[in-house]
């Protein structure tokens, strides 16, 4: 999980007394806002469930802080929750699952009410539920998957997504995928009301397909979404093999139609925006600085030239040491051999840069003048996962609740105690769902500004890949 806490805001309680809210972002994206003293008292839970796992960093209690002592108390902050995020043990534990799903309800000030929702499969089909308003993102998928007949072994191929279809047309990130640390339903209204929940296959790898295509419904499933990303133009054929597909379609054909699909150049990518880019072999010869797309897919991502559509190159994950994300502030402006270089665009302040293994000990910087960084990185870090699992001999996953007891302390003091089997009902509002969430939708350029860093390790740089494969002398 990539946290940061670009900002802050004050808040005033019953009693008339002020106090500082701190606004916790996941993957780019708003999911709460926690005091000081509440996430003093997960770091005190955790350490009491982990005494073998030091945290350090927690910044020490102080009263009657200036402006400037409560920046500082934000930047020492997010640095404590970036590392608990990017250690495996904290990252996955009940306890901070239930702390982040809590703080979520807590936060848009939902009460525990049967809602009505839509699940869209990729072709636009609506399939609508009566779930909880505080239904984990896990369990509405197995709603979901029942509402659809689904058998339950092949559930953990699919995840619920929001999805934002006119970016999907656009080739710029539309998905986002839904964590069991949040509820779709406050999700999908108080942080992305513009998208669509979407039921699609959560993996990367196409081998994965074929225990799909031997059931009925899941083989529907994977039917629908290929159609609509034939459509959308995130798997490139040509007009003959277009006209094929069309054939299939038409007649129903619907393995024949899995079967070409995947035979098509980008099968099983992802768009991620334009990015403007130093790396080699995707231009013209004589361009410094080109603007190419970005798509991941199955272990690799894939820059393809705007201007050149034919010209792309392809960076295998497993040959990537590790990535950055870096957030610039001055922009500078320079000329190279007539071109733009990467400081040229003030709108892209993010930079995502990997350390790509081009043969035996020759290692290079890639650079991504982007500001979609924190999708690619959250997409580059999903591949490594699924790549460290089948190492280990597991399949696919999806999102599975690790609730645990936790005492929550409220931002009004109270304390809840939360156990794996009971709802969070008296974490809600008596008066309901809040009119509007406290805080504004997201985006990336909004925030800009306001991030003084995007680190993932206290210390580090960079984001180590565990699927990192050196090669050999054979290899060569």
């Amino acid at each position: 999980m990539h946290f940061s806490i670009p900002d802050l805001q004050q808040f005033r309680d019953d009693n008339g007394i002020t106090y500082t809210g701190y606004n916790i972002y996941i993957d780019g994206f708003f999911h709460c806002t926690a005091r000081y003293k509440q996430l003093l008292s997960l770091h005190e839970q955790l350490q009491a469930q982990y005494p073998h796992l030091k945290l350090s960093g927690f910044p020490s209690k102080k009263f009657f802080l200036t402006s400037s002592q409560l920046e500082e108390r934000r930047i020492l902050l997010e640095k404590y929750i970036q590392l608990v995020g990017q250690n495996p043990v904290f990252a996955n534990s009940g306890i901070l699952i239930t702390f982040l799903f809590s703080a979520q309800q807590e936060t848009h000030s939902v009460r525990v009410h049967v809602v009505d929702i839509e699940i869209s499969l990729m072709n636009g089909y609506r399939i609508p539920l009566s779930v909880s308003s505080t239904d984990s993102s896990s369990t509405v998928l197995d709603i979901a998957c029942n509402s659809v007949n689904l058998s339950k072994d092949l559930t953990k191929y699919f995840s619920l997504y929001l999805l934002n279809w006119s970016c999907a047309k656009d080739g710029q990130p539309c998905l986002k995928k839904l964590e069991d640390y949040e509820s779709p339903y406050i999700s999908q209204k108080y942080v992305r009301p513009e998208d669509k929940i979407v039921l699609r296959k959560s993996y990367w790898d196409p081998c994965y397909d074929m225990d799909l295509m031997i059931d009925r419904v899941s083989l529907d499933l994977l039917y629908l979404q290929l159609i609509e990303e034939v459509d959308l133009g995130w798997i490139i054929a040509d007009q003959q093999t277009k006209e094929i597909l069309s054939s299939y379609e038409a007649q129903k054909q619907k393995r024949e139609y899995i079967e070409l699909a995947r035979s098509l150049r980008h099968y099983g990518s992802i768009p991620a925006g334009e990015a403007l880019t130093d790396a080699v072999n995707i231009g013209e010869a004589d361009t410094t600085v080109i603007r190419a797309r970005v798509s991941l897919a199955s272990k690799e991502l894939t820059l393809t030239s705007v201007t050149h559509p034919s010209h792309e190159q392809r960076y295998k994950v497993t040959r990537m040491r590790c990535w950055r994300i870096t957030t610039l502030h001055n922009v500078e402006r320079s000329q190279a051999n007539g071109h733009d270089s990467l400081l040229d665009v003030p709108s892209k302040n993010f930079e995502l840069s990997f350390e790509y293994l081009i043969s035996k000990d020759n290692l290079v910087w890639v650079t991504l003048r982007t500001e979609h960084a924190i999708f690619i990185s959250v997409c580059l870090q999903s591949i490594v996962d699924e790549l460290m699992r089948q190492k280990s001999g597991e399949g696919p996953t999806s999102p599975r609740c690790k609730r645990a007891s936790l005492a929550y302390l409220r931002r009004d003091g109270s304390t809840h105690l939360i156990t794996p089997s009971s709802s969070s009902d008296t974490l809600s509002s008596v008066n309901g769902d809040s009119s509007g969430s406290s805080r504004e939708i997201f985006s990336v350029q909004k925030l800009t500004e306001k991030f003084a860093s995007v680190a993932f390790k206290s210390g580090k740089d960079c984001v180590e890949n565990n699927a990192f494969e050196a090669i050999g002398d054979e290899e060569l």
